[in-house]
């Protein structure tokens, strides 16, 4: 059997390409991906933040007031048709807009004690951004 010159270039290549694709698809997999919220919010700054729980529900706030859960919103009256149906059982993480009014914050905490729930963090950045 004879091998042509064009078989032995073309040869050395075929792993290399293997691998790169491989290599693509390992990052592509091991990537962490981060959930978007239904909008923008511009946290506030805080001085330490904590690792949060997977099973943490985040409950967006933007500075109008509306509030937002994965890809569904509305306003604080209609907070228990966002929220999934065992949010009792799991910390609930506010990411509220830096220009949230203060009192509609106070309110939407005060509606998650009345619904049960006994963990809530807030979210802030730790630097300020301006």
């Amino acid at each position: 059997m004879q091998i042509t010159d064009d078989t032995m270039a073309q040869e050395p290549m075929l792993p290399l390409i293997n691998i790169v694709f491989l290599l693509l698809i390992f990052f592509m997999i091991a990537g962490s991906l981060q959930k978007l919220g239904p909008f923008d919010v511009n946290p506030p700054a805080s001085v330490d933040a904590s690792e949060k729980d997977d099973e943490t529900v985040v409950l967006w706030v933007d500075k109008t007031g509306k509030l937002g859960v994965d890809d569904k919103s509305g306003p604080l009256a209609n907070i228990t048709g966002l929220l999934p149906a065992n949010f009792q059982d799991h910390p609930i993480e506010i990411r509220a807009d830096r220009e949230t009014d203060g009192q509609m914050v106070v309110a939407l905490l005060k509606r998650l004690q009345e619904l049960g729930v006994d963990k809530v963090q807030l979210m802030t950045a730790s630097q300020a951004q301006d």
